[in-house]
């Protein structure tokens, strides 16, 4: 499974055998039979299966149901006919336990008709004894069954997170742009209107007191209302400034991204009571989106450490590799929230990040344990980087 989804799907069944061909680690097979010499068969059968199968046998649904308790099989193959049941328990007990792995249905002479019953109640395959010669075909088909099945689900789960996400994101930029541009309102309203026009009334003065051939004036009052409007100007400056960063980080195209985000490290430094370390290679020259990005995916970062974090130590780190370049931020902080179920959750300036990582078809990782902090990784590939 992709290590950047992150969803609850693709962690259940990362790790699982049965969805890599070319995994190299046994399957677990439990095997429910009561005839000793039907086991005996069945396990010469698995001998001769393209994978390495390990296998455990239970004679009876009561040790079935006590060997589903202490390990998950990657497979369930089970006798119709059982001292205390049949096939049919085995599902039912199996569906309730570990209702995602397969369940084959092994009978006896005369029973094929039971066939349709099992694979309704949820059984992935069935096969006669008399055909047990063609398990190693049969296994090879419902393991190619399981993963196409299992990849769908997946697919469709991941589709439907990936919307939602999208959507969210989607609310959050316009409202982030709404607020953005009553905050920029405010500021040229607020500060530079009245800037300006403080700076106006002041030459109309100066204009006024020279034209105004009585005027008893001194030079020295004028060269004071001069100096007054020259810091008015500058003021004026500085808010224009502002207001351009905060609308694009102009600095990355004066100075580039190595002393961008030199910069964003020394204001979070400067303003927090937490210390944030830089380790920075020397950077090939990047596309303009790109260090627009990694730009913003640390600016982000920083302002979740800052309001969420409670952190006393956070770093980020940017090396370059031959194949890649890893940006790799962390805190020592609390960690990400808990789902009342105990899961991770991620707020909309994570997504954001995710999707300007994916813009470049970057891997993104998240790594975060309640009180040990939270560490991201994106690796972006170096030849797509220019």
């Amino acid at each position: 499974m992709n290590p950047n989804n992150g969803s609850d799907f693709s962690r259940k069944f990362e790790g699982n055998p049965i969805l890599d061909p070319n995994s190299l680690e046994p399957l677990q097979i439990l095997h429910l039979e009561d005839s000793d010499l039907d086991a005996a068969i069945f396990r010469a059968a698995s001998l001769r299966c393209s994978r390495e199968l390990v296998v455990k046998r239970v004679a009876s649904i009561l040790e079935f149901t006590e060997a589903l308790g202490s390990s998950e099989p990657h497979l369930i193959c089970a006798d119709h006919l059982l001292p205390d049941g049949s096939a049919l328990d085995a599902i039912e007990v199996a569906l309730e336990r570990f209702p995602d792995v397969p369940f084959m249905v092994i009978t006896g002479a005369g029973e094929e008709e039971l066939a349709v019953d099992y694979i309704k109640s949820g059984a992935a395959h069935y096969l006669s004894k008399r055909k047990l010669d063609l398990f190693p075909e049969v296994l090879d088909t419902v393991l190619e069954t399981f993963r196409t099945k299992t990849l769908h689900a997946w697919s469709e789960v991941e589709r439907q997170r990936l919307t939602e996400d999208l959507l969210a994101l989607t609310r959050k930029v316009a409202e982030d742009s709404d607020e953005e541009k009553r905050s920029l309102s405010r500021d040229i309203h607020d500060q530079l209107g009245q800037e300006l026009t403080a700076l106006k009334l002041g030459l109309f003065w100066i204009d006024h007191q020279i034209r105004k051939p009585s005027s008893k004036i001194s030079s020295a009052d004028i060269l004071e209302k001069l100096e007054q409007l020259i810091s008015i100007n500058t003021s004026i400056i500085g808010e224009v400034r502002n207001i351009a960063h905060a609308l694009r980080p102009v600095v990355l195209d004066q100075v580039g991204l190595s002393a961008g985000l030199e910069t964003l490290v020394q204001e979070f430094n400067r303003r927090e009571n937490a210390f944030c370390g830089l380790n920075l290679d020397i950077l090939p020259n990047l596309s303009e989106n790109l260090r627009t990005d990694i730009f913003r995916i640390v600016q982000e970062a920083l302002t979740n450490i800052s309001r969420h974090a409670q952190a006393n130590l956070a770093y980020i780190s940017l090396k370059v590799h031959p194949e890649k370049i890893v940006l790799e931020i962390g805190d020592d902080g609390i960690g990400l929230p808990q789902s009342p179920l105990g899961k991770t959750t991620r707020g909309l300036g994570m997504v954001g990040m995710r999707e300007r990582a994916r813009n470049h078809g970057a891997y993104f990782n998240v790594t975060s344990k309640s009180q040990m902090g939270t560490s991201i990784v994106i690796e972006f590939n170096n030849s797509s980087s220019l």
